[in-house]
């Protein structure tokens, strides 16, 4: 089946660019990454070729080299535990997120490849107290949101919109990321910015947007690996009676709406004094970054695409995949075929 995809690109009225250290940055975490032996043979093959780090140089484009290294080494290491949370069943991720945990907040008691990452990760350390304190309780609330994503996959069972999206502004795992924009400019916002209504509104759009994005673009790989009952389009088409394409129609222009909302509330921002002020700009500026970074990513990535990756870029059109239908392997195969030739 054949699903013409929303273009998120041209109608976004954010700018996106790259780090321009972005390639070296790729290759030292990417060696870091393959030391600690999370995935072997065909899977770590397949872990590289994802290219996370690209991620992290399009959503964090002016940041210091050490810092956008050190989030290269935090987001592979978050996306090893997503890729083995999605294997196991509500108590198993569980217990692997209260491990993560652990090793984020400096216990390195258990004995992982988690563990060991985390020890190597120095994101946290050199952030500013309230920065360290937003950051362990947004990765708490996004692993306690990934928990109970396993346990519905366990029961099949699929949520209604409202209740989904509830759930899904936690385990999209996009929090923590907007914790670091602080360490990664220096910023030390006070609390009465995250209590003002419109900076919270503009804070949840930009989770949503991300959250949403992603959705859109993973339905097919999730439908083939039978994780798509947590993705927007199944939702979706089980509460509204909608067909595929019409469940995308209606999940691109819910996207739209949030862009336009984020645009119109970015210009109602109140005052906190011209020091404050300053902060809240680059923080704000970093959550635009973040939606039309990791559009850009998720069509450059053939973590959704594989192997046909440049043509749904091109056309915006996908096959969608069958429960069952092979993918990481094609991935694998189509790297093997090109280092031959």
């Amino acid at each position: 089946m054949k699903l013409i995809l929303p273009d998120l690109v041209s109608s976004c009225p954010f700018k996106q660019s790259v780090h321009p250290d972005y390639e070296r940055a790729r290759d030292e975490s990417s060696a870091w990454t393959q030391r600690f032996g999370a995935f072997i043979g065909p899977k770590a093959v397949v872990f590289d070729i994802y290219n996370f780090e690209l991620l992290m140089a399009l959503t964090y484009p002016d940041a210091g080299y050490e810092e956008l290294r050190a989030c290269c080494d935090f987001n592979n290491l978050m996306f090893v535990y997503d890729i083995y949370s999605d294997q196991l069943g509500g108590e198993d991720v569980r217990e692997l997120g209260d491990s993560l945990l652990k090793a984020l907040s400096g216990d390195f008691s258990v004995d992982s490849v988690l563990t060991d990452m985390a020890k190597e990760t120095r994101l946290v350390a050199k952030a500013s107290p309230n920065c360290q304190k937003r950051f362990l309780a947004r990765c708490m609330d996004f692993v306690a949101a990934v928990a109970k994503e396993a346990g519905l996959r366990e029961d099949n069972h699929v949520l209604p919109i409202n209740s989904y999206m509830t759930l899904r502004r936690g385990n999209c795992g996009v929090q923590p990321y907007f914790a670091i924009l602080e360490y990664i400019h220096g910023l030390d916002l006070p609390e009465e910015v995250f209590e003002n209504p419109v900076f919270t509104r503009l804070y949840w759009l930009g989770v949503e947007l991300v959250a949403l994005t992603n959705d859109l673009y993973s339905f097919s790989v999730e439908r083939a690996k039978g994780l798509d009952g947590n993705n927007f389009i199944s939702v979706a088409m089980g509460e509204k009676g909608m067909s595929m394409q019409e469940a995308t129609d209606f999940l691109g222009k819910e996207i739209m709406l949030r862009v336009n909302q984020f645009s119109e509330s970015w210009k109602e921002m109140p005052s906190f004094g011209e020091a404050v002020d300053k902060e809240v700009q680059i923080y704000i500026s970093g959550l635009a970054k973040w939606h039309i970074g990791n559009v850009v990513w998720s069509l450059e990535t053939p973590r959704y695409f594989g192997v046909e990756r440049q043509e749904v870029k091109k056309t915006l059109v996908v096959d969608v995949k069958e429960p069952g239908d092979k993918f990481d392997s094609d991935l694998y195969e189509n790297h093997l075929q090109r280092k031959r030739s």
